[in-house]
């Protein structure tokens, strides 16, 4: 089980890796433009600095036909390294170019799925991740959660080694739905992320045991025993 952070903004990553088990970073051209008209090399290589080589980094190429794609995912891989992931939506020239790029031992996260189809072409294309869109699926009427069901049923009997990603979240709850589906793995936001632990329930929680606690030991803390 895998949480990655679902932005580009650098004071969000360094935060989120104080306190968050983070597996990986993933951007898109929608995230990237939220920072502004960035040198966007240069920046991906401060978020590689940010989550060392043991974490996961995923790219997305903008190219639409599969020659250029494939030429994008090569400079990707140049610049940023061999164990960056290339996102890569799952259409009929995305498709032929993750086959290729996965026949030369390229990491690929297969992006934009909405579809078990689209999924099952991706996995069986070679994609390391498949990145189902839950709350996009959601507003076009798609049950996302039965979509995650599918093709987490797939993935177990076939013994793939990809995983499912699942992303495009508004609230909490699509994420647990995604993972008790059977999502291996989901991109967050930040923001959203801090919303698991900013509740009234847990903050009186908290405050409770403090008042309890000072009932009886004042201001001492454990390490004045």
């Amino acid at each position: 089980m895998e949480l990655m952070l679902d932005t580009a903004n650098l004071e969000e990553i360094k935060k989120g890796l104080e306190i968050y088990p983070i597996n990986g970073v993933t951007s898109n051209p929608s995230i990237i433009k939220a920072e502004g008209k960035i040198d966007f090399f240069n920046h991906m290589h401060q978020i590689r600095s940010l989550i060392g080589e043991e974490r996961s980094l995923h790219v997305q190429v903008v190219a639409h036909d599969a020659e250029h794609i494939i030429a994008e995912a090569e400079r990707i891989l140049k610049i940023l390294g061999s164990n960056t992931f290339i996102k890569i939506p799952v259409t009929e020239e995305g498709l032929k170019a993750i086959k290729i790029l996965a026949s030369r031992q390229v990491n690929i996260t297969a992006t934009a799925i909405y579809t078990t189809m689209q999924g099952i072409l991706a996995m069986l294309a070679g994609a390391r991740y498949l990145a189902v869109y839950y709350n996009r699926m959601l507003n076009i009427d798609i049950d996302a959660a039965k979509v995650i069901r599918e093709l987490s049923s797939l993935l177990w009997a076939n013994s793939t080694n990809c995983q499912i990603l699942a992303a495009s979240f508004k609230n909490l709850s699509e994420i647990t739905t995604s993972y008790a589906n059977g999502a291996s793995c989901c991109t967050v936001p930040y923001a959203l992320l801090q919303t698991g632990l900013h509740m009234p329930s847990i903050t009186k929680a908290v405050h409770d045991f403090s008042e309890n606690w000072e009932k009886i030991y004042g201001n001492r803390t454990l390490l004045d025993f």
